[in-house]
């Protein structure tokens, strides 16, 4: 079994199974294909996680509308189109690292945005969740991407993410 990690934002994600994770960023680095898009796309079981890790949020509720929560959200619409070409086969990239897109039974998996804030105190996350599902091109992804899901997308702390099996056991 080979298996791979992620350093981001100061957290390190793994180790995963390489078949389970399509190292979007890298591939999207590599290829220079989107402007921005997530860290990577974890299969686990019928959920595609789609995950985001930042080691800080802005401070002012300004900066977080008018230039956090759009970048997230490109992110997320950037590495979506990035998936949905290749499962069109749209793209003609032969590429190992698309290796875990091939084969998915999409229409049986749920899609979930994951965004990772390091250090994150666990009473501000309900507010930036609530914040981040509220926030017009992320619900319109919803509804396109995954209509039947309420709060798609998780905002959750390091924590969290270890307790989920998102970050292994002392890694920080």
């Amino acid at each position: 079994m080979s298996t791979v990690t992620f350093e981001e934002s100061g957290m390190q994600f793994g180790p995963f199974e390489n078949k389970d994770v399509f190292a979007a960023e890298k591939f999207s680095q590599k290829k220079h294909l989107v402007s921005k898009s997530v860290e990577f796309v974890l299969f686990r079981g019928k959920k595609a996680i789609f995950l985001e890790a930042k080691s800080s949020i802005p401070q002012s509720s300004d900066d977080i509308n008018k230039n956090f929560l759009p970048s997230i959200a490109e992110k997320l619409s950037d590495t979506l189109h990035l998936v949905a070409s290749d499962y069109m086969k749209i793209l003609s990239e032969r590429d190992s690292l698309l290796d875990p897109l091939k084969g998915r039974n999409w229409e049986q998996l749920s899609i979930n945005y994951y965004v990772v804030l390091k250090g994150m105190p666990k009473d501000q996350l309900p507010a930036l969740h609530d914040m981040f599902n509220a926030y017009p091109l992320l619900n319109k992804l919803k509804k396109i991407w995954s209509p039947n899901k309420s709060g798609w997308v998780k905002v959750i702390n390091d924590v969290k993410a270890r307790d989920m099996g998102l970050i292994a056991s002392g890694n920080d």
